[in-house]
């Protein structure tokens, strides 16, 4: 008891003098491909670690260490706090407008040092379709945060070299090729204890961080196997040298240990060691409860649970922790670690452990999400999007199933909601809730849109220029023709409708309080018909009278209220039809599908409820035919151009799909018709950003490049017939700051309304 009380006071002194002093160095250490079977300390009985299961020995063990089920996505989560769902961009990917973990230390005031496997600048090879999109788009790893580094994979895939023997790397800026005779791992070991040495010299705590290249695939000759001393061996693939590989993996991480000890810096340094993924598929590994089969790529056990281990003598306490821990953790336990807790980023989905490791009272992570999905990318083909939330026993994957991976780690028998156990239940509620809490973004297109116009000139004069004629609003939508040739559109946002007159130049507003209105269109009577409700307030479709007076028209069908009507349009029987999506807000759900409309005798009357998600609308010259753009934003959903035959009774009939944008791309948000009966639609964003021009069989004619998220398109009055307006996002200032406006360009064909008439109306 009195020997328990020493040590205790030991740790707490040691604590205490931490505060009054110093800061501790920090050294983390990541794995590549390592899961928890190939650690004696964690059961393992293939592979020889003895450095790392004295580490865990001295240190805190961690026996609930999650990763995600490959690299990129561990990488990226671990360098910025933040989930996949939230900055993920491409395999090898790390988007370069993030803080990383090395911007942060060094703000900290930390010296900061990296070696190892970079992997996020660029990836695809040049000939992997849709490579132009993705390739060298990644953070340098020059602008990554850290003040000395020497990394293998810096570039270009193709030009990456070897991580093992003869190794290319990028030492500080210079890229060295082919290290004849050299191992990748020692030297970045070398470099990461020359660097110790010296920055241990200075008044500044230092920071290194190694992503390791070990025991990654190709499974080659490591300095300490036999066939090492062959030459011409030190490339041969064999999954046989895979427990040599792991050895190595030890030997390194006991080689920077022991410099750190030799150096007198054992009390000053937290060393963390943990693994970014599970253990290659092809292997098979032996353990005290049985065999495990490598899991990389899988969101099972074995492809997800890694080792993590702390030692920090004189203030980590040695022992195992049960506690659940991801990737996204490590961010704001160093900046805890190096007391400047001050500067984590309050948007990020990390927790902090650094109190644990201390021994404190502290909240603990409840849960681990994963929103996993490595594609596009090359060869990532291979595998899909998942997503699950998880504790120490429970799993629920969004498919709805929930398994007791306590008892059953290779998921083979889901548990059945109806007779599982209370414990069981408890856990889906409440895992259930951060899966719907979670955003569920699509990945990004593989490759670039397969939209080739057959008509550009002839729709789009080469001298016409895109001219921005008002910008400052915060979500333009839904240009109308007013009878003096006027454009109005709205600020969905900012609830107003303004006025732009093509005569002066000036836009002014037209309704103050618009009621968020977003689609408009004028009748043949110039009666102006609005969509209203789009950001609250009452859902309906209003009309305003030629002297002003606002009414509404529907806001309900059979007496439930409409999610948030959205885009008008007009036959030439003056018969009104409307779109029903529901894109967001808080009101009640009261229509359980998103419908299409048409108004008589003062009814709304369904068009057709066979739409996702119904945006834009057109009605041809004829009357029979609509053209709706499906626009379903939700992870799979439609982003289709529709053609329909509109039955005598109104509603909708059989329907052909024109045109499909496809998965991570945005699809059609409003549409202009032309007298020929050519349908402009809106859609994309990026690089896929315009107006896209298709016949009405469907043949892609022209696209109108605009600087970002168009929302709608009109073609201007009597004096302008040809000119097309379109609502949309800016450029950026010089401040980098963005807004909504309207733009304008000049076209070769003449367009269609109802009001004015159009000269060529039929």
């Amino acid at each position: 008891m009195h020997f328990s009380r020493l040590v205790f006071g030991i740790v707490l002194l040691a604590a205490a003098t931490l505060l009054a002093d110093e800061r501790p160095n920090i050294i983390l250490i990541m794995a590549d491909d390592l899961g928890v079977e190939g650690l004696g300390c964690y059961g393992g009985t293939s592979y020889a670690t003895p450095h790392l299961d004295r580490l865990a020995g001295q240190g805190q063990q961690f026996m609930h260490a999650y990763a995600q089920p490959l690299c990129t996505n561990t990488r990226v989560q671990l360098m910025t706090g933040k989930y996949n769902n939230r900055n993920w961009k491409y395999f090898g990917i790390l988007d370069p407008s993030e803080k990383t973990i090395g911007h942060f230390m060094q703000q900290a005031g930390y010296q900061t040092c990296m070696a190892g496997k970079w992997q996020l600048q660029s990836y695809d090879p040049p000939d992997y379709p849709g490579a132009e999109m993705r390739r060298d788009t990644g953070m340098k790893v020059a602008d990554a945060g850290f003040d000395a580094y020497n990394m293998y994979h810096s570039g270009h895939t193709e030009l990456k070299g070897s991580r093992y023997a003869n190794p290319t790397l990028n030492i500080n800026g210079t890229l060295h090729q082919n290290i004849d005779g050299k191992y990748g791992p020692d030297l970045w070991v070398d470099f990461i204890n020359d660097y110790v040495r010296k920055a241990s010299q200075k008044d500044q705590p230092f920071f290194v961080y190694y992503p390791m290249a070990l025991p990654h695939w190709p499974m080659v000759p490591t300095p300490d196997s036999k066939e090492w001393s062959d030459p011409n061996r030190r490339l041969e693939e064999d999954t046989r040298y895979f427990a040599d590989m792991v050895a190595y993996t030890d030997k390194c991480v006991g080689r920077i240990v022991a410099n750190v000890d030799a150096l007198g810096l054992k009390e000053k340094t937290l060393i963390l060691f943990y693994s970014d993924n599970g253990t290659n598929v092809k292997i098979t590994s032996q353990t005290k409860e049985g065999p495990v089969v490598g899991g990389k790529g899988l969101t099972t056990d074995a492809g997800t649970h890694v080792p993590l281990i702390a030692r920090w003598p004189g203030y980590i306490t040695p022992g195992k922790n049960a506690n659940l821990v991801d990737s996204t953790d490590f961010l704001p336990t160093l900046l805890e670690a190096a007391q400047r807790k001050q500067l984590t980023p309050a948007d990020i989905d990390g927790m902090s452990f650094y109190p644990q490791l201390l021994g404190k009272k502290a909240n603990v992570r409840p849960w681990v999400f994963c929103h996993y999905d490595p594609r596009p990318g090359w060869d990532k083909d291979q595998f899909s999007h998942i997503r699950f939330a998880r504790d120490q026993q429970f799993k629920l994957y969004d498919d709805g199933k929930l398994f007791d991976v306590s008892a059953d780690p290779l998921e083979q028998s889901p548990l059945d909601p109806t007779s599982e156990p209370a414990a069981a239940t408890a856990a889906r509620n409440v895992l259930a809730a951060v899966l719907t809490q979670m955003p569920n973004p699509e990945p990004a297109p593989r490759d670039p849109l397969h939209f080739q116009p057959t008509q550009q000139d002839q729709f789009v004069p080469p001298t016409s220029k895109l001219e921005l004629v008002y910008s400052g609003g915060t979500f333009t939508e839904g240009p109308t023709v007013a009878a003096d040739g006027a454009i109005l559109f709205s600020d969905v946002r900012e609830s107003k409708t303004l006025r732009y007159d093509p005569q002066t130049g000036q836009t002014t507003i037209f309704r103050a309080d618009s009621n968020h209105t977003n689609g408009m269109m004028h009748d043949a009577q110039g009666r102006l018909l609005s969509c209203e409700g789009a950001g609250g307030g009452d859902r309906r479709v209003s009309i305003r009278s030629l002297d002003g007076e606002v009414t509404t028209v529907v806001d309900n069908w059979q007496g439930k209220h409409f999610h948030s009507p959205n885009d008008v349009a007009i036959a030439p029987n003056g018969t009104v039809y409307f779109t029903d999506p529901r894109y967001g807000g808080n009101a009640p759900k009261e229509i359980d599908f998103e419908g299409v409309y048409f108004i008589r005798d003062g009814q709304a009357m369904l068009a057709t409820d066979k739409i996702e998600r119904p945006n834009g609308i057109l009605i041809s010259q004829d009357g029979t035919t609509a053209y709706v753009a499906d626009n379903n934003n939700r992870y799979g959903g439609a982003r289709s151009l529709l053609k329909i035959a509109i039955n005598e009774d109104g509603t909708f009939g059989e329907s052909t799909k024109l045109f499909d944008f496809g998965m991570g791309r945005r699809g059609i948000d409003g549409m202009a018709m032309d007298l020929h009966g050519n349908v402009y639609a809106t859609a994309g964003s990026g690089i896929d950003a315009g107006v896209y021009v298709f016949s009405p069989t469907g043949e892609q004619l022209a696209k109108i490049a605009v600087p970002d998220l168009p929302t709608n398109c009109i073609f201007g009055g009597p004096s302008e017939p040809s000119v097309l307006y379109v609502t949309a996002q800016t450029e950026p200032d010089k401040q980098g700051k963005t807004s909504f406006g309207l733009f304008r360009i000049q076209l070769a064909r003449e367009g269609y309304r109802i009001f004015p008439p159009a000269s060529g109306n039929n």
